[in-house]
């Protein structure tokens, strides 16, 4: 029987390329709009899944991941907006925990008073239970290998920390301190809390990596291009999962 392969899962172009190239024996799959690039690392197969930007493709792509490989385990990795100011662009995010900085209830307020996003209570809203901000934990296993390799990334720095994931690109700095500072949040992008989520409904460990491609605090422009560096990193994480996938079955 075919061993359950890993899933990787990135939303853009600049976010996967590298890795499908470093594929042994690629094939690739077309579902709808979503990509599935099936290959082997170290002879332990491998799909590489594009989902394109946003919480409801990459819900929807690896859900169709999940139903069509049974992955033994789910990598997500890609850049983020870093959002505190000992952090810098080129720095990586192995995530902790993660949970949606959008999904939120708003205070009470008549015509004319105005809107303060920084007022928003965070919740995730969920059938027959408590209404309450949940954070999604990363599985501590591949946590510890995704830090393993910070050694041999020589671009920056490597950390772990909190990931906030929403449909949104910040740019209100006085929301992105309220966000770090009273949320503990490193860094933001616009699918991991849809992995996770996935992810957590059908049992499966996920990790996600984020690469800094700005830091608007401290004026760092946008730059796509440091995709590359983060897959050239994940590449050292996967070969080290395949050497432990044991910890898995």
């Amino acid at each position: 029987m075919e061993k359950r392969p890993i899933v990787f899962i990135g939303a853009l172009n600049s976010e996967i390329k590298y890795l499908v190239e470093m594929l042994e024996s690629c094939d690739i799959e077309n579902r709808s709009v979503y990509k599935f690039y099936k290959g082997y690392i170290k002879d332990y197969p491998v799909v590489i899944a594009k989902s394109e930007v946003g919480l409801v493709n990459a819900a929807s792509c690896l859900t169709l991941a999940i139903e069509m490989y049974n992955p033994i385990c789910i990598v997500n990795a890609g850049t983020a907006g870093g959002i505190i100011e000992n952090r810098h662009k080129k720095d990586i995010i192995i995530a902790e925990e993660c949970f949606n900085i959008l999904s939120s209830k708003t205070p009470y307020k008549e015509l004319g008073e105005g809107s303060n996003s920084c007022q928003w209570d965070l919740m995730t809203f969920t059938d027959g239970e408590k209404d309450e901000k949940r954070i999604y934990k990363s599985d501590e296993r591949l946590a510890q290998i995704a830090l393993s390799q910070k050694d041999k990334y020589e671009h920056g720095n490597v950390y772990t920390g909190v990931v906030g994931s929403a449909d949104v690109w910040n740019r209100e700095k006085d929301k992105l301190k309220y966000l770090a500072e009273k949320h503990k949040v490193s860094c933001e992008d616009m699918e991991l809390i849809a992995i996770y989520t996935i992810a957590k409904n059908y049992n499966i460990p996920a990790i996600g990596i984020k690469i800094m491609s700005d830091n608007e605090l401290l004026g760092e422009e946008y730059e796509p291009e440091v995709g590359q560096f983060v897959q050239e990193y994940t590449y050292e994480v996967l070969k080290e999962l395949v050497d432990n996938i044991e910890r898995f079955n």
